[in-house]
């Protein structure tokens, strides 16, 4: 049998991957990658998770009393109480996996964090989180695209997206990698057939000297160097247990001990829409809650050593409303949360200023109020893991104000 190759098979039968093919000018080379790379992971939680369900403000009164049949209960309070972090604040029970990293103070939590806009939409919402500038419907580059934009040019594996689609903040020149899952990752075809359509490959763009060779052939050294991987024979270090949901933070546990260049890690975490039977902490959004806590637990045991080099921050598009609905849900809010966690995080505290929750001071008389910017905890990670120092260019028109939540 014969295959015709043209420039436009790699994306119809070719690979699992995307990748941006515009101004790509490294030369695939097997080097590795240095010992002490530092490597930001983000976990976006789309459908706005309720913070105030994750991290319990347990000394406010108007919590217990606006959410009479889905507060968790206070620290101290039998079957199903929060843990106390601070002694103002205290974590769902169903995220107690995550209490000892938090005790060793390898996980900071940033409350009444958000957008400084007030909008509900989650479309509008996320799309103005990746993009984070003013042109949020026409800019075609996102936030992190940006901040790659201003290190050296490096090649596709630099920059992984786990999932079905690069988001948004990863869209731009600067390049991104596809990943559905690492076990599945090479070129799609007839098994017999790969070795084939691999050298066909090589031979096409081998033979091209513009902007398209030269992403053909870092694609195709990408698929080579993640199929050597051998991720069907992966073993997670210290009995890491990672819940079904979450095996694309398996790939970037086995991505960031490999010998790839990697330096940003990013997946997706869906389904925190609440707005019918969320429940305490038995209910449908705590059982979310435990297969986080237990993939993150697993996260911090699987890399041991190279924990020391990651930061991992997870996000949301806005939180949820103080008050529970009459569906024992609550709406698209305002202000939620943020976590850091990793080895180089200042952890064991909640940070940011905390607004209250009485009707006065809460945005718009019904959600938290945001007091600080998401950008400014991006921007502070972003200069510890990736060396960002000007945020003119990632940043358009905003200054972050970092919080201390990472050493430097």
């Amino acid at each position: 049998m014969s295959i015709r190759f043209d420039r436009r098979t790699l994306f119809r039968m070719g690979t699992a991957s995307a990748w941006s093919l515009m101004a790509l000018s490294r030369a695939a080379q097997a080097e590795p990658r240095p010992a002490d790379r530092r490597v930001l992971v983000c976990v976006f939680m789309r459908g706005a998770v309720d913070g105030l369900s994750m991290v319990v403000p347990y000394a406010e009164p108007s919590y217990y009393r606006d959410r009479s049949s889905i507060a968790i209960q206070r620290p101290g309070k039998g079957d199903g109480a929060a843990l106390d972090l601070d002694g103002r604040f205290a974590l769902n029970p169903r995220l107690a996996a995550l209490l000892p990293i938090y005790r060793a103070k390898e996980l900071a939590v940033v409350h009444a964090v958000g957008l400084p806009t007030g909008t509900r939409s989650h479309f509008d919402a996320q799309d103005e989180m990746e993009i984070a500038g003013p042109d949020v419907h026409t800019a075609a580059e996102g936030w992190l695209s940006r901040a790659l934009g201003e290190l050296p040019r490096g090649g596709l594996e630099r920059s992984i997206a786990l999932g079905d689609h690069v988001p948004r903040a990863l869209s731009g020149t600067s390049g991104a990698l596809l990943v559905r899952n690492l076990e599945g990752f090479d070129l799609h075809g007839p098994g017999r057939m790969r070795d084939a359509m691999h050298r066909g490959f090589e031979r096409l763009y081998g033979e091209s000297r513009d902007a398209l060779g030269q992403g053909g052939r870092d694609a195709l050294y990408a698929t080579r160097m993640l199929q050597a991987l051998d991720p069907k024979s992966y073993q997670p270090k210290n009995g890491a247990n990672y819940p079904d949901k979450y095996k694309h933070l398996r790939d970037a546990a086995q991505l960031i001990k490999s010998n790839l260049d990697v330096q940003v890690v990013w997946l997706d975490a869906g389904g925190w829409d609440t707005h019918a039977g969320q429940g305490g902490a038995d209910g449908s959004l705590g059982k979310k809650l435990e297969e986080l806590g237990r993939a993150l637990a697993a996260f911090r045991a699987d890399l041991d050593a190279d924990f020391g080099r990651v930061t991992l921050v997870t996000m949301t598009e806005f939180g949820r409303t103080v008050a529970e609905n009459g569906t024992g849900g609550t709406d698209h809010g305002h202000g939620s949360l943020m976590m850091v966690m990793g080895g180089a995080v200042n952890g064991g505290q909640v940070a940011g200023r905390w607004p209250g929750l009485e009707p006065e001071q809460r945005f718009e008389e019904r959600d938290l109020a945001v007091t600080t910017d998401y950008r400014d905890v991006l921007g502070e990670v972003s200069t510890h893991c990736l060396g960002v120092s000007n945020f003119t260019h990632t940043f358009p028109g905003y200054t972050p104000n970092f919080l201390g939540v990472v050493r430097s």
